[in-house]
Formats: C-alpha cells, structure tokens, sequence
C-alpha cells in the first residue's frame, strides 16, 4: 500500500530536493567547463549574463590543431592494452586465488592489496632507471607495463572476489563430467563472474586513462597521453583556459558511453550478483 501521509510526501520532496542539489553540486564543474569551452578567449572570465552572446567554436578547431588529438590516441592504446593484459593475466589469477586450495592465499591478498594502495611515486623511480638502460622511455611498452602495476593488482583482487561467490559445487561437477579444470572456468565459472569481469575492466581502464604521474615521467613527444598534453596549453605567462576546458570534455566525453553501457554489470558486482 503507498503511503500518501503529508508526512511522507513531505520527507519525499525533502529528500528530492537534497538529491537533486547534491547533483546539481556536482555536475557544476562539467557545466563549467562546457562554459569556458564555448566561450571566445577575451570573455572567458566575464560573467554569461553580461556577455552571453560571446560565443565561439574556434576552441575546437583550435584544439585539433594542437598534438592533444594525438595524446588522446595514445591513451586509448596504452590504457586499452594495459586493460586487455591486466585481464588475461588477472583474471585466471583471480579464479585460482579463489578456488584453488594452497596455503599462503592470506599473504597474497595483502600483497595484492598494497600493490593496489602503493602510490605509484614508490614505482617509477626504479622503473625509470631500469627503462633508461633498456631502452623504453617514451614507448608504447614501457608505459603499458608501468600502468600494469596498477591495473593487475586491481584486476586480480576485483576478481578474486568475482570468484569466490561462485559455488564451488559447480566447478566441481563441471569437473565429475570429464571437464578439464580450463573449461571448467572458461564455460562455468567466467560467465558465472562476468559481471565481475566487466566492472574490472571498466575500472582499469579508467585508472590507466586518468593516470598523470607515469605518463609525465616515463612518456616524451611521441607517447605523451591526454593527461599531460593538457599542460600543454600552460605556458610561462598565459594559460588557456578554454582550450583546456575543451581537453577536459574530450577527456570525458569517451568514458560516458562505457560506463553506460556497462553500469548494470557494475550494479551487479558490487551487489555481489552472481548466478549460479
């Protein structure tokens, strides 16, 4: 039975109206940013109201013009291929984290958890002395293997807990049946953890996209990804303002079909849906 109380009507737009201002609080900065996107360079810290018809699309073309359609390109390679390794390896070490019966699983899941919680400034000085002497400073390589120090450990654990709520009585008949332990987690248990599998994919490509600190170190002109090519519209004695909002719409602009698409399986990892 609905409850039409103006008691609870009341207590419905209260929590209403806090809802949508929490969002309007914190869709503010991507309005912002649209703002400056659109606004021509001479007007960009006038208030709309006193100069609303100062509008522009030269910041877009002026942005193509630049090298950060190039360092967009080279963070989708670099973040995908750091994704897609991440994955072949994390996932089979997550299954066997979870199902596999070898002691020493409670020292690998702290392991696995502070490789997760190191900051990545306690990595990439040994990774770029050892990148200087072998060659892989500004390289496709060397970035996708320093982003993986931070997309397995992600992967892996996210996985390991995918795993572990699927019931072991299905790989176990799985492998009464003749199955070899492969099929057993290729046609049972991944597809039982598949929305596990999307929301750590979905999740390590977006802490290698959004990464600044590795790129900035290890990548020079030909790898830089769209992180730091923003710093290039900072110079000594300007900063443009506009064509940065305009790198930050671009920088999000991909990310939003993705989670679209896959916000259920992400919905229903977190819940710890998982079919049997």
């Amino acid at each position: 039975m609905i409850d039409n109380s103006p008691e609870f009507r009341i207590k419905k737009a209260i929590g209403t109206t806090v809802m949508l201002l929490l969002v309007t609080f914190a869709a503010l900065p991507t309005l912002w940013a649209l703002l400056l996107a659109f606004r021509a360079p001479d007007a960009v810290f006038e208030p709309i109201w006193e100069s609303p018809l100062k509008l522009t699309f030269d910041n877009f073309f002026n942005i193509t013009r630049s090298d950060f359609p190039k360092a967009l390109m080279n963070s989708f390679i670099t973040a995908g291929l750091s994704t897609v390794f991440a994955m072949l390896v994390g996932v089979p070490a997550g299954f066997a984290l979870a199902k596999s019966r070898v002691s020493g699983k409670f020292i690998a899941s702290w392991i696995l958890l502070l490789l997760r919680m190191a900051p990545p400034v306690g990595f990439v000085i040994p990774l770029f002395l050892l990148y200087v002497n072998a060659g892989l400073i500004d390289t496709y390589a060397g970035l996708v293997f320093a982003y993986m120090t931070l997309t397995l450990p992600l992967v892996t654990w996210s996985m390991w807990n995918s795993f572990s709520q699927v019931p072991d009585e299905l790989i176990e008949a799985a492998i009464m049946d003749d199955a070899s332990l492969t099929k057993a987690f290729l046609l049972i248990a991944l597809p039982a953890a598949r929305p596990g599998a999307v929301a750590a994919a979905i999740l390590a490509f977006l802490v290698a996209w959004n990464d600044f600190f590795y790129s900035l170190i290890i990548t020079r002109s030909d790898t830089t990804t769209a992180p730091v090519a923003v710093m290039n519209f900072i110079s000594f004695d300007s900063v443009d303002w506009a064509s940065i909002a305009v790198a930050s719409i671009a920088l999000t602009l991909p990310i939003l079909p993705l989670m679209a698409i896959a916000n259920r399986y992400i919905v229903q990892s977190l819940s710890g849906a998982v079919k049997g």
